[in-house]
């Protein structure tokens, strides 16, 4: 079995990183600003205090996620399974699009 990768603090904006494996990554403190990650797997991935700012994150698999203090301004969440992911305040995901995401409770955000 593989290591998590270590991805923390890494710049990783403007990436490409479509239908990657990332399950369990230490992304904490990355900045994946304006990264394109659909369909990405980042089940139990580390990202809290990851800048996420419009990211592209549509159908991303994101169950069990830590996105504490994970800036998701106008990130593109559309049809991403946020199961059980931590969000510690709803005003991080101002103006993030959430269109057919499941398992998240949004009250507060900006839709």
């Amino acid at each position: 079995m593989s290591q998590p990768q270590d991805l923390a603090d890494k710049d990783l904006s403007f990436a490409n990183l479509s239908g990657t494996n990332l399950a369990g990554a230490d992304l904490k403190r990355a900045k994946l600003t304006d990264a394109t990650a659909k369909g990405a797997n980042l089940s139990g991935a580390d990202l809290a205090g990851a800048d996420l700012t419009r990211a592209n994150l549509q159908c991303a698999r994101l169950q069990a996620a830590n996105l504490a203090e994970a800036d998701l301004h106008e990130a593109d969440l559309r049809h991403a399974d946020l199961s059980d992911a931590v969000v510690d305040d709803p005003a991080r995901l101002h103006a993030a699009r959430l269109d057919g995401a499941v398992g998240l409770d949004v009250d507060g955000a900006d839709e």
